[in-house]
C-alpha cells in the first residue's frame, strides 16, 4: 500500500526518511491521520503553517508504504521523550493506524517504542509478559529479584509473586522488606541488565548464565568506584560468593590476562576513536597495564598516532572514562560472541 498525497504523473522513487525534511514528514503524518479520521482540529493551526503543509503535500506523488511506515516509526519513537504512556496514548495511536499499516509493522512500532532509550527502563521491564519476567528474576539473586519487584507496578509484582513457588515467593518478599538503601545508579544498572535479558531477541537465553555469572555481568558495567565498594561490602558478608563474582567478571584491567595479543587490532577497530582515546586516557591512572598492553600490541605507526592523540587529550572525567572502558569491553564480548576472537579462559591464565 502506498499513500497518495497528491496526483502527480511521475511518482517519486522510494525516499529514505533521513532524506525528508521535517515539513515533509509532518505532511505525511497529517495525511495518515486524516485518512484514519484521527486528525487534530485544523482550525487551530495557523493559516501560514497549514498552507505550508498543504503546499508540501502537493509536491508529492505516491509515497511508498515503506517510507510511510518508517516516518510513523520515527515519530512514535520520539514521542517517548514527552512521556507518552505505553498503555495509553500509544495504543490509541496504533489502533487508529490499523488498516492503514500492516499488523507486522504495528508490532514493530510497539517493540521499537518499548525498547527506545527515550522510554524509562522500568517501563520497558513492566511491559514484558509476566511469565517471562517471572522466569527472568527467578534466575537471579534474591536481592536482584526484590529490586525488580520493588520498581514495577504493584499489581504486576503481586501477579509474579503469586506465580512463584511458595518458598521462593516468601524469600523474595523478605528480601523486599529487609532491603537496605540501594544507590540509584545501581538500580539503573540492574534495570538495564534485566531489560537487555528480556528483550535480547536472538541473544542468549536467560537460562544460559548462572546468577553468579549474571551478577558478574552487572558488575562489569558498574562504575569502578561503586563496583569496588559493593564487592568489598559483599565480601564481608559472603566472601565465597564475592570471590565467585570476581572470577565471573571481565573488566578493563583484566584485558592483559584474557585477550590474545594478535586480537588487539581487531578489538580497537571495533571501538569508536573518541571512546578508545577516553578509555586509554582514563586507563593511564586506573589500569595502566591494560593500556600499555593494548598499545604495545598495535602496529608501531598506529600506536604512535594514538599516543600523540592521548598527549593532546585533556583529563577525562572518571565517569566518562568508565563508560569508554565499558565500550571496549562490550566490543570484546561482541567479537568473542561472533567468533572473530577467542579469549583466554581463566583456568588457562
Amino acid at each position: 500500500m502506498s499513500l497518495a498525497l497528491a496526483k502527480c504523473p511521475d511518482p517519486p522513487p522510494e525516499t529514505a526518511p533521513d532524506a525528508l525534511t521535517k515539513q515533509q514528514k509532518a505532511a505525511i503524518l497529517l495525511s495518515v491521520l486524516i485518512r484514519a479520521n484521527a486528525a487534530p482540529n485544523l482550525d487551530n493551526i495557523a493559516t501560514a503553517a497549514l498552507k505550508q503543509t498543504v503546499d508540501t503535500m502537493a509536491t508529492f506523488g505516491d509515497v511508498p508504504q515503506a517510507t510511510v511506515d518508517a516516518v510513523i516509526l520515527e515519530f512514535l519513537t520520539e514521542l517517548g521523550a514527552f512521556g507518552v504512556s505505553l498503555r495509553g496514548e500509544l495504543e490509541d495511536t496504533l489502533n487508529a493506524l490499523k488498516g492503514h499499516v500492516s499488523d507486522k509493522v504495528l508490532e514493530n512500532i510497539r517493540k521499537a517504542y518499548i525498547r527506545s532509550p527515550a522510554v524509562d527502563v522500568w517501563t520497558r521491564i513492566a511491559s514484558a509478559e509476566p511469565a517471562e519476567l517471572r522466569a527472568c528474576i527467578e534466575a537471579e539473586h534474591l536481592q536482584i529479584a526484590a529490586t525488580v519487584l520493588s520498581k514495577i507496578p504493584s499489581p504486576l509484582a503481586a501477579e509474579i509473586l503469586g506465580a512463584m513457588e511458595p518458598e521462593r515467593a516468601r524469600e523474595t518478599m523478605l528480601a523486599i522488606v529487609n532491603a537496605g538503601e540501594i544507590a540509584p545508579e545501581i538500580i539503573e544498572v540492574i534495570g538495564q541488565s534485566i531489560s537487555e535479558t528480556l528483550f535480547a531477541g536472538d541473544g542468549d537465553s536467560i537460562f544460559d548464565k548462572t546468577p553468579v555469572e549474571r551478577a558478574g555481568d552487572i558488575m562489569n558495567f558498574t562504575q569502578s568506584e561503586i563496583r569496588d565498594r559493593m564487592l568489598d561490602e559483599f565480601g564481608k558478608s559472603d566472601p565465597d560468593t564475592a570471590e565467585k563474582i570476581r572470577k565471573a567478571m571481565f573488566t578493563f584491567p583484566d584485558i592483559p590476562e584474557r585477550v590474545q595479543p594478535r586480537d588487539v587490532s581487531a578489538i580497537l577497530r571495533a571501538v569508536p576513536q573518541e571512546s578508545l582515546l577516553k578509555a586509554l586516557k582514563g586507563a593511564e591512572k586506573e589500569a595502566p597495564q591494560a593500556a600499555d598492553f593494548l598499545l604495545s600490541n598495535l602496529p608501531k605507526r598506529a600506536a604512535e598516532q594514538i599516543r600523540d592523540d592521548l598527549s593532546e587529550l585533556e583529563t577525562v572525567k572518571p565517569k566518562d572514562a568508565d563508560a569508554a572502558m565499558n565500550e571496549v569491553i562490550a566490543a570484546i564480548r561482541e567479537l568473542e560472541k561472533s567468533g572473530e576472537i577467542t579469549l583466554i579462559l581463566e583456568e588457562e591464565v
